[in-house]
Parts: structure tokens; C-alpha cells; sequence
């Protein structure tokens, strides 16, 4: 299977992965370079900048720095539902939060989630130090959306996102619904590369 789907340019059986073969086709048909390849490593992929007028957020998953699994983020444009943006790396975590700092700034000071694993409370941690106004808290209990204003007097309440069993089936179910629909257009490779073996 492994051969046939590297060699031979077949997708695994769709019972096997999230995504049905025939929507990765689409996506593959929609990847176009990036306009730029900038950022401390030059890992942040750029296909739009910042629009005025345009609403965007930046979904951040934060990994130690150290391992195989990378620290990322997408940058989304709500009215379109484009990714215009996103990174894939090993940063630290604290040079993680800069880094989403500056580009949440440049992106209009735009919504910035990040899940809030034992790592991503760096990374909160460090936003919240810089002052970013525009972090997602969640309330706990119900993992519903919270204003940054109400989250500083109402208990219960968290920064960031908690992908946990219950969370995870409904977020993958969600994205897949959104793929399938093509309610989402995904330009990178890179996130082209993962969806085929997720």
C-alpha cells in the first residue's frame, strides 16, 4: 500500500484515511507556490498578505521543538475561506509565540487559537505576557467560545483550545465535511503531503 501510494501515485483506500481519494485529487489540482517563503527559517508560506478590510485568524498547534512532530499554524481569510498562509517547524516554544505574535499583528491583529496542550501553555503564556488582544478562550466545561473581555471576570474559562475525546471527532468530522464540500481551499503542499496519510 505504502509502495503503491509513493511509487505509483495511488491514495490509500478511503476507509483508511480521513480524507476520500476523490477530495485529494481536488486539492492536489488547487496547490500553487507560495508568493513567498519568508520567516525566521524560512518555513512561514505566504499566498496573500494582509488584506484591509479582510477578517483573518491563525490556528496555532504547538510541539516541543525537539522531536519529529512539528509546530504550525494557518492563517485563514474568513470571507473566502482561504489558507493564505502558513508555517510547518521546530521552533521552541517561546520563539514559537514571538513569531505568532508578529504575524497575528501583521494579519490585522487578527484571532489567534492555539490548542492549549502542556506545550501551547507556553505559548499562551507568552502572548498573554506580550499583551496580543485577540487570543481565543473557551470555557471549559463546554469548550464554547468566550470573549477575552468576559473571560477575565467569568470563572471557568481558558485560553486556547482543548482538543481532547470529545473535541477530536468533532473537529476532524467538521474539516472533512468542509473538504468534501470544497467550503475550503488549501493551496500547500505540504498540507497536501499530510491529509494523504492522515
Amino acid at each position: 500500500r505504502q509502495i503503491a501510494q509513493e511509487l505509483q501515485c495511488n491514495f490509500n483506500m478511503s476507509g483508511e484515511t480521513v480524507f476520500h481519494p476523490d477530495d485529494l485529487i481536488h486539492i492536489e489540482e488547487n496547490i500553487k507556490e507560495p508568493i513567498y517563503k519568508t520567516g525566521f527559517d524560512r518555513n512561514f508560506w505566504i499566498w496573500e498578505q494582509y488584506q484591509q478590510g479582510s477578517t483573518y485568524m491563525i490556528s496555532a498547534d504547538v510541539a516541543r521543538g525537539d522531536g519529529n512532530d512539528f509546530s504550525t499554524f494557518h492563517i485563514f481569510k474568513i470571507e473566502t475561506m482561504e489558507i493564505v498562509g502558513e508555517y510547518m517547524g521546530r521552533p521552541t516554544p517561546d520563539v514559537f509565540a514571538n513569531f505568532l505574535n508578529e504575524v497575528g499583528k501583521e494579519y490585522g491583529n487578527c484571532m489567534i487559537v492555539v490548542e492549549n496542550n502542556s506545550v501551547g501553555w507556553a505559548v499562551l503564556d507568552k502572548l498573554s505576557d506580550f499583551g496580543y488582544p485577540n487570543i481565543y478562550y473557551s470555557y471549559k466545561a463546554s469548550h464554547e467560545y468566550v470573549d477575552p473581555l468576559t473571560a477575565e471576570v467569568k470563572k471557568g474559562t481558558v485560553m486556547g483550545f482543548t482538543t481532547s475525546m470529545k473535541t477530536r471527532p468533532l473537529i476532524m468530522a467538521k474539516l472533512e465535511e468542509f473538504v468534501r464540500n470544497k467550503l475550503i481551499k488549501i493551496y500547500s503542499k505540504r498540507m497536501h503531503s499530510e491529509m494523504q496519510t492522515f
